[in-house]
């Protein structure tokens, strides 16, 4: 069957248009200080060289929620070796045993960082040798408390 469009009666809707839809937020723009872009150039070295794991020697005693640390495998209280591998932060001590801090946080090893970039070693093992922190000096403090203020 050949339908021509005489025949055909005007087409009407009875449905609304639809309602406009809200704009998006504008993402805010990171504070300097909160930049992932620079966070990550600052994490990378001199030579291009990715550094991700970073240390720093910690000789007083370390207080986490008003507790202070102590090493469940020799019992030592303090002169220790904080890493911090991206986001994650351990915790190593003189007998070389190593564990997981999950109350520390990024910001709080930035702020137990030294000013001033440090030696850099290869890997993680060859910083533990290099300050003592492989066994060799079990049960022994070598790095002397820092006077109080």
């Amino acid at each position: 069957m050949i339908y021509d469009d005489t025949q055909q009666q005007p087409r009407t809707t009875t449905r609304l248009a639809p309602a406009p839809q809200p704009t998006p937020a504008l993402t805010p723009v990171p504070a300097p200080g909160d930049d992932p872009i620079l966070q990550l150039q600052q994490e990378y070295g001199l030579e291009g060289a990715h550094i991700r794991m970073r240390s720093t020697n910690y000789p007083e005693e370390l207080f986490i929620t008003g507790l202070v640390v102590m090493c469940p495998s020799c019992g030592a209280r303090r002169d220790w070796m904080v890493i911090c591998d991206g986001n994650r932060i351990d915790i190593r001590c003189r007998c070389a045993h190593q564990w997981h801090e999950p109350e520390l946080t990024r910001a709080d090893f930035e702020e137990m960082i030294d000013v001033g970039p440090g030696p850099v070693y290869p890997s993680l093992e060859d910083a533990a040798r290099a300050t003592g922190f492989d066994g060799t000096f079990t049960g022994m403090y070598l790095n002397e408390c820092r006077p109080m203020e």
